[in-house]
């Protein structure tokens, strides 16, 4: 079945889950559609409330954490978390993502007299188009011979190439609009309303990401922003005390913006690079007696230069399948893997000044109104945020990421081993934001959880094996890598039986029962050993690459090979911890301990079947009663990626299902609902579960870890018939697969 990239309403949206989202990785929109004003939902990349802090340690952090560690080592786990109280993170001024404001475009014309006759999106040119239907009269209808005369087009899309949102409003016959501006949560100054002519006006407004509820004190970035509108028609300033700007007898509008915040000068980043083409607008517009040809002109080059390079991006990939069961499912399967694709592009590009957060490039209004708001989580969401870019063939968007490591989080990390650990090198904890936060959490039961820094470190490594670009494993990977290493080099320990253990730590975000009480902070947790773990081979890997003669190596090397081992439990499903204190919540939603199996590889089938076993008991207990799992989007995409390694396709395609039907939104987006550990007013939309599927999708199809290529390692029974290319393998491989009756019938691997 040839795959639809398209998704369609014909009615307006009511809600967040049902518009669309359109972004080029520094603003972002979602289109809700309305009528007879149309809402269209503004975020910026940048804009975070709080600011640079050196003061999130504790002054007597380090000292807090031996006891700690001593408490924990006596099992003494209510004095451990008591002693927690002087080591925990100050939050002061940590902030969040914030939306813009709303774009409103109204037409002049009462409800009732326009309708809307349809809405979509197309994933693979990013345009955004709605149909309006202006209601005939009677003295018109006598005017009109067709009614397409009596129809509205309009067309929003995000240019990367220029660096711009533009609307395209289009009619046979003249119509009137109004545009103005509405905040959300932070208030828009209109500091300028320049009439150039009567055909075009610009428009600069200004705003700032203030609130309270995650900073101590009012602050944040100030952004500033600027609309050009050009039309056939006649402009003027706003009415009714609204501001923007009137259009009146148009029969073309063009609407185009930009936004820009200064977070680049307070962090010391390198500027954005400003694609924007207003400079050219400007002039064009200034022609006398033709700017709306001009501008017209310079729109079309615009919209040409957004299609060529999102098509472009978007076709490295394609997937078709067929399915036994539900020609409805394949169409929704193949779909949602290329709007992962669409969302990560959407969210993060190359000159992108921030990773994608929880939502990508977009903001909800919810997420930065709960408590574990709109950041970089670095205990799951951020990583998976990311995992499409390589294996899917969009290593672009992770250079936001790795600039953001290297120049917020690593600074900041590195006060933190020295303040709150006494240690060398540098940590990440459990969240981080713009600021680079990486200071513990400034509560007990999150918090010791130095391994954030790891984890995501290791997207650095995966870009050096997909592509073997050894100049970035020298310059970039390694230096990171090798101050990592001396951190946990000095943070593990040896216990009673001679092995290497670590902590107190915690295991994100879940709990244990000691003497009746929950506790969370003890030594030995699967996932930070697994993570230590991880770490050191990835150093004696580029070690034994780059031909480095360090010192330290043999002494890594014995440490890795005693940390303590994957344990497996009576019950047969694999130690969370590494004491055998009873887990009260057995169907938490966090996995972390299974994490060896993936994004690793250091539980498989062909080489620790026990372990694989033990894994997919774990799996079992995590979800059965299938009621009392704890299911989000990001949870169940991890299932997905764990069944995917463990081979088992139709095991994977049932969580891909249940994600399917229970957390799809209208609009493809797959959100993260209210739950017992996770508290929130309203569904939160994450990136991270489209990604995640995404991700998910092609691991069933290809995998590539342990210097092997595997095709079709994890085929459901129900995809009989289907073909992906574009898939990208480690060792810079681009594999191309295609299978019949359940069957491979050929395939395609270029270096």
């Amino acid at each position: 079945m040839k795959p639809s990239f398209r998704l369609n309403s014909d009615s307006p949206a009511e809600r967040w889950g049902e518009a669309y989202p359109v972004g080029n990785g520094h603003l972002g929109a979602m289109i809700f559609g309305t009528v007879p004003v149309n809402r269209v939902m503004l975020s910026e990349n940048t804009f975070f409330s709080g600011s640079r802090s050196d003061d999130h340690c504790k002054p007597h952090a380090a000292d807090a954490f031996a006891a700690m560690r001593e408490k924990a080592i006596q099992g003494e786990y209510q004095s451990a978390h008591e002693a927690a109280e002087g080591f925990i993170g100050i939050r002061q001024d940590y902030g969040t993502n914030l939306p813009v404001g709303n774009l409103q475009i109204s037409y002049g014309m009462p409800g009732d007299a326009v309708t809307l006759l349809d809405r979509s999106l197309d994933i693979m040119t990013g345009i955004a188009v709605r149909h309006l239907q202006v209601k005939k009269t009677e003295q018109t209808c006598l005017k009109r011979k067709a009614q397409k005369r009596d129809v509205i087009t309009e067309k929003i899309y995000a240019s990367w190439p220029n660096h711009m949102l533009v609307a395209e409003i289009t009619g046979m016959d003249p119509f009137s609009l109004q545009m103005y501006l509405e905040k959300i949560s932070c208030p828009i100054s209109q500091t300028a309303n320049i009439m150039l002519n009567t055909h075009t006006a610009v428009l600069e407004f200004e705003s700032r990401a203030l609130e309270t509820m995650h900073c101590d004190h009012p602050t944040g970035v100030t952004l500033s922003g600027r609309i050009l509108i050009s039309s056939d028609g006649v402009l003027s300033d706003g009415q009714s005390g609204v501001g923007g700007i009137q259009v009146i007898a148009a029969t073309k509008v063009y609407l185009c913006m930009d936004m820009v915040t200064d977070y680049t000068e307070r962090m010391g980043f390198p500027a954005a690079v400003d694609l924007s083409d207003f400079a050219c607008l400007r002039s064009a517009a200034m022609e006398p007696l033709c700017s709306i040809r001009a501008v017209e002109r310079e729109i079309k080059l615009i919209r040409g230069r957004h299609l060529y390079d999102l098509r472009k991006r978007m076709k490295r990939s394609s997937f078709e399948l067929e399915t036994k069961s539900d020609p409805s499912l394949a169409e929704k399967i193949t779909f949602l893997y290329q709007y992962g694709r669409y969302l990560l592009l959407s969210s993060s590009r190359e000159d992108s000044v921030l990773p994608a957060h929880l939502q990508g490039i977009w903001n909800d209004n919810v997420a930065c109104r709960i408590g574990w708001t709109c950041d970089m989580h670095l205990d799951i969401n951020t990583q998976m945020n990311y995992w499409p870019s390589e294996i899917t063939g969009l290593p672009e968007t992770t250079a936001p990421l790795f600039q953001w490591i290297e120049k917020a989080l690593i600074p900041e990390g590195r006060i933190t081993a020295g303040k709150c650990y006494g240690r060398s090198g540098w940590v990440g904890e459990i969240v981080s934001n713009a600021w680079g936060y990486a200071a513990p959490y400034w509560a007990s039961p999150i918090a010791p959880c130095p391994t954030g820094g790891v984890w995501i470190l290791t997207h650095m490594w995966e870009h050096y094996l997909y592509t073997g670009d050894l100049r970035f494993l020298h310059n970039r990977v390694y230096p990171t890598v090798k101050e990592a290493v001396a951190f946990f080099k000095e943070y593990v320990f040896e216990d009673h039986h001679g092995n290497y253990t670590s902590g107190p730590s915690i295991s994100p975000e879940n709990s244990f029962l000691h003497n009746g009480q929950l506790y969370q902070i003890s030594n030995g947790c699967t996932y930070e050993i697994l993570m230590i773990r991880e770490l050191f081979s990835i150093y004696l890997r580029i070690a034994e690459t780059l031909g480095e003669e360090e010192k330290d190596i043999h002494e890594i090397q014995e440490i890795r090979d005693k940390l303590l081992p994957y344990r497996i439990q009576e019950d047969g499903t694999i130690a969370e911890y590494a004491h055998d204190l009873a887990v009260p919540d057995r169907q938490h939603r966090h996995t972390s301990h299974l994490l060896g199996l993936y994004p690793f590889a250091q539980m498989t089938p062909e080489k620790t079947p026990e372990l694989c076993k033990a894994a997919e008991l774990t799996i079992q207990v995590k979800t059965t009663p299938i009621e009392q799992w704890e299911d989000t989007g990001w949870a169940s995409s991890m299932l997905i990626l764990y069944e995917a390694r463990l081979k088992d396709g139709n095991k994977a395609l049932i969580h891909m299902k249940r994600m399917i039907d229970h957390l799809l939104e209208p609009n493809g987006m797959i959100y993260h609902p209210p739950t017992r550990g996770a508290a929130a007013f309203d569904h939160v939309y994450e990136l991270d579960g489209n990604t995640g599927l995404t991700a998910g999708i092609a691991e069933m199809l290809m995998q590539s870890h342990d210097d092997q290529i595997q095709l079709l390692p994890a085929l459901p029974d129900d995809w009989v018939k289907g073909r992906i290319t574009g898939l990208k393998a480690r060792g810079g491989k681009t594999v191309t697969i295609e299978w019949e009756n359940h069957q491979l019938k050929s395939y395609e691997i270029k270096p």
